[in-house]
């Protein structure tokens, strides 16, 4: 690092519980002159009396937020780790003149796979947010696929189309609120899934490769 080099700590925060959040964080945060993250995210950490900026989810607000604050050092908290579909790239390639440091958090895979007692040594690992990913294809070489659903692609579509492709009988698990008091883990098969009926949204799902 540079001396008066503008620093930036972009750090995972894990699923939401501070249980499971790294004790650096909160030392990060502490040192921090200004720390970013959405109202849930800034909830978990003291800081009645530092300046914070809440993220709002638009990436142009965020990037002109660090621009006005180049001076300081800036902690930017991020759900799960930092290298699971966070904010990372977005402020790494952003702001190449920064030193930036990176602090994993725990994934919401990793989470969930352990709540099972299942490894993810052979899993696929993706994101449906916004995005189109082949799981029916992707299962085909691997033992299971983890998937973060949307409000289009939920654990419910995700089933039903399991269920079209003749894998009703695959193991199939949904996560909901990972790590809070009302956390809500439901393990079946995707056939009995695609007839339940719950109010969950973003959620997490693994479903296995079904062995005939």
């Amino acid at each position: 690092m540079k001396n008066n080099q503008p620093q930036i700590n972009i750090c995972g925060i894990g699923p939401g519980n501070p249980d499971y959040i790294c004790p650096i964080v909160f030392k990060k945060v502490k040192l921090a002159d200004i720390v970013i993250g959405g109202k849930r995210h800034l909830d978990i950490f003291d800081i009645e009396n530092k300046k914070n900026i809440l993220f709002n989810g638009k990436l142009d607000d965020l990037k002109q937020a660090i621009e006005n604050n180049k001076s300081k050092n800036i902690t930017i908290v991020v759900s799960g780790d930092t290298g699971f579909y966070s904010l990372r790239k977005f402020i790494v390639n952003s702001f190449p003149e920064f030193h930036i440091e990176v602090i994993p958090g725990i994934s919401s895979f990793q989470y969930l796979y352990a709540k099972l007692g299942l490894g993810y040594e052979n899993a696929f690992k993706g994101s449906l947010h916004g995005k189109e990913v082949d799981y029916i294809k992707q299962i085909q070489s691997y033992d299971s696929v983890f998937l973060l659903t949307d409000k289009k692609n939920t654990w419910k579509v995700i089933a039903l189309n399991l269920v079209k492709n003749g894998m009703g009988k695959s193991k199939f698990h949904i996560g909901n609120n990972l790590s809070y008091p009302n956390e809500k883990i439901i393990s079946t098969t995707a056939l009995d899934a695609s007839k339940m009926n719950h109010d969950f949204e973003l959620c997490s799902v693994i479903f296995e490769k079904c062995m005939m």
